[in-house]
């Protein structure tokens, strides 16, 4: 009997508590805009310094350091508070300290960066005293017949988590089974929780862009100091708050009608993507939804704070100075307010407004065109009706920060 007793009570503790549901008030409490004030500029025409290509992503450390991945020419800058170029990390290659295409960063600790390449997937490690720090790889042996790939990835404190996936092309069908899931790291790369997975499978011979297929939680995602945050339903707004053990804590719920696209915005969606088979560009057949998703994006700031972006909120979406707004969530589960950035001068065809940390901003100048010399450079342009891209301005980088 006490042996008995004893296992029911092992089994017991071991049982996740129920998620609570946390509802959010349908309008924002308070509304709050902010004129963000240039910090600094890199790049652009005056540039003589720095060779920028194409910067898609960026970061800020506690030290006030700027760290900007460049995908096109393969390397990480470093920037002092300043905007002053303090060393470039990383280059084009496939040996020690070397990259192909990277797709996202994060900064493992004040000496090292760490760095996701998308294919083969893999993640390389770069010190700052601009020496090797090492690799990770990540998923299948291409030797095998599978593949693998890696794409986001956040830290935040000890806590690494990524998205990557692994898969296999079937030669006989001519079908190609992947599947994406999004974990947590230790050091080594094992993996220790598991918080979305998602398995497809697409026919290569027929190109399709399959919005509903293509839909997973681990498509809009963040990490908090202590948690994951992911998006499970795609015309809601749900947002799943999970442990760092892969087990669902709490969720966020909102009253919300999410928006219905116009035709033109249904066109635009895939009139960019690009799909390219032994050098030679594939049409897409467009399977577009009629809406577009209730949460456009999460980012979680150091103490936990939540900005989200919902689907009326972004940049596409705002009107004259104002390029992006945020609903803003405590840290204990309050709807704070809703918060517009606006930035006097901001081309919304051109230009994109990165979040970095709630307070420091990244305005990345023409960068559209920066995009599409990135693609004509891999010797694969959209064709007869791509635009000349000579006269293009050239993409410069500005950080920005909301006044104190």
């Amino acid at each position: 009997m006490r042996s008995l007793l004893l296992c029911l009570f092992l089994i017991t503790i071991t049982v996740p508590a129920r998620a609570a549901d946390i509802n959010l008030p349908a309008e924002a409490p308070a509304h709050r805009q902010a004129v963000l004030e240039e910090v600094w500029r890199l790049g652009g025409e005056d540039e003589e310094d720095v060779l920028l290509g194409m910067v898609g992503r960026g970061r800020r450390d506690a030290q006030g350091r700027i760290f900007l991945l460049d995908n096109q020419l393969s390397q990480v800058l470093v920037l002092d508070p300043a905007g002053e170029l303090i060393t470039i990390l990383g280059r084009e290659g496939e040996g020690p300290g070397e990259m192909a295409r990277p797709a996202d960063f994060f900064l493992n600790s004040p000496d090292q960066v760490g760095v996701t390449q998308a294919f083969p997937g893999k993640i390389i490690l770069l010190n700052m005293d601009g020496t090797p720090g090492g690799s990770i790889p990540l998923g299948q042996d291409p030797a095998t017949g599978g593949f693998a790939f890696a794409g986001e990835v956040r830290k935040m404190g000890d806590h690494l988590v990524l998205s990557h996936g692994s898969g296999a092309f079937d030669q006989a069908s001519g079908k190609m089974k992947s599947t994406q899931v999004l974990i947590t790291l230790d050091p080594e790369g094992n993996e220790l929780a598991r918080f979305a997975e998602h398995t497809q499978e697409r026919d290569l011979a027929r190109q399709t862009f399959d919005e509903e297929a293509n839909f997973s939680e681990l498509n809009t995602w963040g990490l908090g100091p202590q948690n994951v945050f992911t998006c499970p339903v795609r015309d809601e707004y749900l947002i799943n708050i999970k442990a760092m053990d892969g087990f669902l804590q709490d969720r966020y719920l909102r009253p919300f009608e999410t928006r219905r696209r116009t035709d033109e915005e249904k066109e635009e969606i895939t009139s960019g993507m690009l799909i390219v088979v032994n050098d030679q560009r594939q049409e897409i057949e467009s399977k577009v939804l009629d809406t577009a998703p209730a949460i456009s994006s999460l980012q979680v700031t150091p103490d936990g704070t939540l900005f989200v972006e919902n689907c009326y909120q972004v940049q596409e979406q705002q009107e004259g100075d104002v390029v992006r707004r945020y609903d803003v969530i405590s840290p204990d589960g309050k709807l704070v307010e809703e918060l517009s950035l606006a930035v006097p001068g901001f081309n919304r065809d051109l230009d994109r407004l990165q979040f970095l940390d709630g307070e420091y901003f990244l305005w990345m100048r023409n960068i559209e065109s920066a995009q599409r010399n990135m693609i004509s450079s891999f010797g694969v342009g959209g064709g007869e009706d791509e635009e000349d891209l000579g006269d293009a301005e050239p993409l410069e980088i500005v950080l920005c920060r909301i006044p104190r």
